[in-house]
């Protein structure tokens, strides 16, 4: 419950939208550093849903265009996915980084595991 000082016209800061944009956007800043003449210039980008169609019956949870050098994550599908052996918030927010993970190795053309090495040694 919310306190009547605030009011009902301040947005939830608990929000799913603000959630995933505060996930997905640590996981960016930190590939961000950890390869920055790779990723130097790329845009990484959040949209609500994808604007066409996919090719596939899969669902859509980002695009990558190497062209124009951008990455762009698509927060419904990627939030409505299902098969999480745990639904709770932590496993939530690892599919959204997982989910960000695997869109900049597509976009480097690279492994997860080449990507950063001795990252996964414990599996």
């Amino acid at each position: 419950m919310r306190s009547s000082i605030t009011g009902p016209a301040l947005p939830n800061p608990h929000s799913r939208v603000n959630r995933f944009d505060s996930d997905a956007r640590g996981v960016v800043e930190f590939l961000q550093s950890m390869f920055p003449e790779e990723l130097h210039d790329v845009q990484i980008g959040f949209q609500t849903v994808p604007t066409g169609l996919g090719t596939s019956n899969n669902p859509l949870l980002y695009s990558v265009d190497r062209k124009a050098r951008t990455i762009m994550m698509y927060r419904m599908p990627i939030q409505r996915a299902r098969g999480l052996h745990v639904n709770d918030d932590e496993h939530r927010r690892y599919f959204v980084e997982h989910c960000v993970y695997l869109a900049v190795c597509e976009y480097l053309g690279k492994e997860p595991w080449d990507l950063l090495p001795g990252r996964f040694d414990h599996f």
